[in-house]
Order: C-alpha cells, then structure tokens, then sequence
C-alpha cells in the first residue's frame, strides 16, 4: 500500500465550472480528501503581454504518492495551455484531521 504523506496542490482555473468539474473528478477518484475554491485576482504575463484576470484558485489536499494521478487527471481536463500547478509538502497537523484525509483516500 502507498505511504501516505500529506501535501497542497495549488491550481487555478478560469471559471468556478471548470474548477468543480474536476474537485469532482478528484475526489471521485479518491486522489483527494477535500477540494477549496476561492476566486483570487491573478496579475502575470503571458506571451509578452502583462495580464489581469480573475481566477479560481483551487487548493487540492492529496497524497505525495497520488501527485502524478492528480496531475494527470488536471492536465486532461483543464483549458489552460500552461496551468500552474504547485505540490507543498505537509510538515504536520492535526492528527485526527490528517487520519480523515488518509481514511478519504483509502490509504
């Protein structure tokens, strides 16, 4: 059985749809215990230009050994050419929580 190491993966999406569609796909899959959404501001530059959007970020709370899957699944369902996509390792916690998440992936 995978060892079970928490992590954050953080992504972003144009639309709140597109978010829950695949917080869906996650959690269905077992690749995630729980799935945030918050609309942020996002300022970058893409080909050259400086540009101001609104985004959803989404903050997904997984496994290191589920990293490559969720990966996998984002870059199959996301419109993005190039959508960021960032794993955090999780130093601790609250132990009860970090049972649950374990528990909701099945590891």
């Amino acid at each position: 059985m995978p060892q079970f190491k928490p992590v954050i993966i953080t992504t972003t999406m144009p639309t709140r749809e597109e978010a829950e569609k695949i917080g869906l796909l996650l959690l269905e899959n077992r690749l995630a215990a729980c799935v945030q959404y918050e609309t942020i501001v996002s300022h970058y530059v893409w080909q050259g230009e400086v540009c101001c959007d609104e985004e959803i970020r989404m903050v997904i709370k997984s496994s290191r050994c589920h990293y490559r899957a969720v990966e996998k699944l984002i870059l199959a369902n996301h419109s993005y050419d190039c959508p960021q996509i960032v794993i955090q390792a999780v130093a601790g916690g609250w132990r009860g929580y970090l049972r649950w998440m374990k528990a909701q992936m099945g590891l």
